[in-house]
């Protein structure tokens, strides 16, 4: 079976190893029981390092021109590290749309960065409670917006949010909204609200929240509070992607959260075990190769391989409780070649209120000139404090072949948006409408074009216009493409497991898997060197990030990060 995708690009994603737990870091809870063990753990855990909240991974030169800046230690630069699925995407907990990292380490369109514990609570001081991974999350901004400082609850309706993942809804206890995660991810939840709860068990509530937090009481959360959160931390244990994020945040950040570890702990100090010292040899460690690690019924995922030799390896994925699943095995062959014109990775600001709407446009609304990448300029005209296009020149004309690549979707809440690109004296050369998830589209552009712009469809007599998120513009010309080719035997059916061993394959060969469960959606794909390793992985210490140049050659873009090289498809180099 063979499948032809014309126009690929491949996030590239950024890898932490795991820092292994210090030796002797959990010994001093031994013998401890109730505010003394939760005392203990605040002493252990509240130290390490913060990384700056927000967003500082691009930088420009006096000029105004594109450059990629060296990627500062910021909480946009974690999540690529510590939210990241295998396929590039973002792993939002608060929705389902599709959205992927830009290579730049920065924002993604049409997410928030989350205090899954409101900051509100505290006051909002930007201290390290503010800006500590552990509970700081990609979310989804309808979800987020609504969420605001709003508690965990027990739903009586979801009427204000219900997008499959993340409801919201009154609360009769609360007499209030509050909100409420699907099962998959409330121990998540749950854990992150006692690991703030103790990290910072010293901090002064606000006492508008007392209903929620206060310092009256060594367990810091309320009695209901605690009912729910002890709810969702039962029915939901500690997953493989809890664990890989407890280790990514780890890396950063040089501490660890001790309810994601020893989950039992929870018990001692909210639960059913108070009054009972803690025996630390007895308790269950979920990063020890003895824990069963549950499995996901709702989001399907294919693991990194193993046991790989040169010419095979197992392949691995969630059981999601399904009769049968279809393995596909496949090869990848880029064949062509294309030249690139223009090249802009990423924009200071991914978030664009208006076609596009840029950070650096004149105060008195004038055009404004900016470069990107490889040194072709796209000038953003308008005659008001926003911009309705983006307008690409100084390439040349279009030869035959020549195609515009556009990453975008749908921004924040807007219903719908459309997509409109125009080519020489304004005719149009087509027109799209987008979906909340990004995506890119590609546009043949006719030849002897050499003036391109964006632009947002108009929306009624009043000159209104829904709104777009432009993550990346790509011009080039070639005729390269990516052909997937399913191996012999492949897809196979796979009944009742959740591994298969894959043999028989070209000595040293690359190949890819991915798995579909009976009827449910298809998982992420996993790449396989046939070398009897994994992939070097792309690692960024957490005091010295990877470094990243860029340079053109013979026509196409280059990217240099660490020690291996990217074309502009984000293949490496062969």
């Amino acid at each position: 079976m063979k499948r032809i995708i014309p126009f690929v690009l491949l996030a590239i994603a950024t890898f932490l190893y795991a820092e292994p737990v210090p030796v002797g870091y959990y010994d001093a809870i031994d013998g401890k029981a109730d505010s003394l063990l939760k005392s203990t753990l605040h002493d252990i855990v509240k130290g390490g390092e913060r990384w700056k909240y927000g967003y500082d991974a691009h930088s420009t030169n006096k000029s105004g021109e594109w450059k990629i800046g060296d990627p500062k230690p910021c909480t946009w630069m974690g999540f690529n590290s510590t939210d990241i699925r295998s396929d590039g995407t973002v792993w939002d907990m608060y929705s389902a749309t599709k959205r992927y990292f830009p290579i730049n380490y920065g924002s993604v369109a049409g997410l928030d960065i989350e205090h899954s514990f409101p900051k509100s609570w505290w006051g909002g001081t930007d201290n390290d409670a503010y800006k500590d991974l552990y509970h700081l999350c990609p979310a989804d901004r309808i979800a987020n917006n609504n969420k605001s400082n709003y508690p965990p609850g027990i739903l009586a309706d979801s009427s204000k949010v219900n997008n499959g993942l993340f409801f919201m809804g009154r609360d009769t206890t609360w007499n209030s909204y509050a909100f409420c995660v699907c099962d998959e991810y409330k121990g998540d939840f749950a854990r992150a609200y006692f690991y703030i709860a103790t990290a910072y068990e010293d901090l002064q509530w606000v006492s508008d929240y007392a209903a929620y937090v206060n310092n009256s009481s060594y367990k810091t959360l309320s009695p209901y509070l605690i009912q729910i959160l002890l709810n969702w931390h039962r029915i939901d244990p500690v997953s493989k992607k809890e664990i890989n994020r407890l280790n990514a945040v780890s890396s950063i950040q040089h501490n660890r959260n001790p309810f994601i570890e020893y989950p039992e702990l929870v018990e001692y100090i909210w639960g059913n075990k108070q009054g009972q010292a803690v025996v630390l040899a007895d308790l269950m460690c979920t990063t020890s190769p003895e824990y069963p690690i549950p499995v996901s019924t709702t989001n399907p995922t294919a693991y990194e391989a193993d046991s790989i030799t040169t010419t095979g390896f197992t392949a691995h994925w969630s059981n999601t409780g399904s009769e049968s699943y279809d393995l596909d095995v496949f090869t990848r062959e880029i064949t062509g070649h294309n030249d690139t014109l223009v090249a802009m990775w990423g924009f200071k600001n991914s978030v664009l209120d208006t076609i596009p709407q840029l950070s650096w446009l004149n105060a008195d609304g004038t055009p404004s000139t900016y470069g990107n990448m490889d040194g072709s300029y796209a000038t953003c005209m308008s005659t008001t404090s926003a911009l309705k296009q983006l307008r690409i020149t100084d390439f040349g004309k279009a030869a035959a072949n020549t195609y515009l690549a556009v990453k975008c979707c749908v921004f924040k809440s807007d219903a719908t948006a459309e997509l409109i690109v125009k080519g020489n004296n304004g005719a149009i050369i087509a027109s799209q409408p987008l979906v909340l998830d990004e995506q890119i589209y590609v546009f043949p552009i006719p030849e002897e074009t050499d003036t391109i712009s964006l632009w947002q469809k108009e929306v009624g007599k009043s000159g209104n216009y829904h709104r777009i998120s432009l993550q990346q513009v790509f011009l080039y010309t070639g005729d390269e493409q990516t052909i997937e080719t399913s191996l012999s035997d492949y897809p196979r059916e796979v009944t009742g497991t959740s591994a298969s061993v894959v043999c028989g394959l070209p000595k040293d060969s690359i190949v890819y898997y991915r798995v579909t469960p009976h009827n449910l959606r298809p998982t992420n794909t996993i790449r396989v060197v046939g070398t009897g390793i994994i992939p070097t992985r792309l690692s960024t210490s957490p005091k010295t990030p990877s470094s990243i140049t860029k340079e053109l050659r013979n026509g196409v873009v280059v990217i240099r990060r660490d020690n291996r090289t990217y074309t502009l498809l984000g293949h490496p180099k062969k």
